[in-house]
């Protein structure tokens, strides 16, 4: 039985203030590399797009699927056998274009877990703006699939699509905060909610159900 408790979605930071990187060569920043889906065997350049010169132990891009991280993160792995996860290389450029020495890698996540499951969310009422509007609450897994994986992403759904949503176990939360690992953000999956009327969600009957009541009470 799966402790979503301690299942965790790893997130950017969305800071403005660390270092964005940029693959220029699509081909190279396809979101099926970083799922593993998709070997990659040349090195990867990483420019900067935006935000300051600090580099922290994750970059994020502006490509939106990649995440490069620093050796230290991979050094961390290893030793704490932490599993679901492999590497490809990459080299880091400057503002003015120059190789950084400091080495980083492309994280690619091969664990796995099933697709979304709404049907096991409960209903909540949350802010969308200034609005406040029912919220499909939590992030479970189809059949209660999950291979154990410390790092792991959804499989696809029954019609062949694919998410990008990454997941990773307590054992690396807590990781990660004691050696202070940076520019990178988690929530647990049972608090991670999305507005219903934004992103279509399918409700079940009883979920229908527990929206109107919700809506009902205010």
């Amino acid at each position: 039985m799966i402790n979503y408790n301690e299942i965790y979605l790893l997130n950017d930071s969305l800071s403005n203030r660390p270092f964005r990187g940029e693959i220029n060569d699509f081909d190279l920043a396809e979101p099926e590399i970083s799922r593993g889906e998709k070997g990659i065997s040349k090195i990867v350049p990483v420019k900067h797009s935006m935000g300051g010169k600090t580099l922290y132990d994750f970059v994020w891009t502006t490509n939106a699927f990649p995440i490069i991280v620093s050796e230290h993160v991979i050094e961390l792995f290893r030793p704490k056998s932490v599993t679901g996860w492999q590497t490809y290389d990459v080299e880091i450029y400057s503002k003015k274009n120059e190789l950084i020495e400091m080495k980083y890698f492309g994280l690619v996540i091969t664990g796995r877990c099933g697709n979304r499951d709404y049907s096991a969310n409960s209903i909540v009422m949350d802010k969308i703006g200034i609005k406040t509007k029912p919220h499909s609450k939590g992030f479970y897994f189809k059949d209660n699939f999950w291979d154990g994986s410390d790092l792991f992403m959804c499989n696809p759904d029954e019609n062949g699509k694919t998410n990008m949503f990454r997941f990773c176990t307590k054992k690396v939360v807590d990781l990660f905060k004691k050696e202070n690992i940076k520019n990178v953000l988690f929530e647990k999956v049972i608090d991670f909610s999305m507005a219903i009327s934004l992103y279509d969600i399918p409700l079940t009957e009883k979920q229908k159900a527990e929206m109107e009541k919700i809506k009902a009470s205010r």
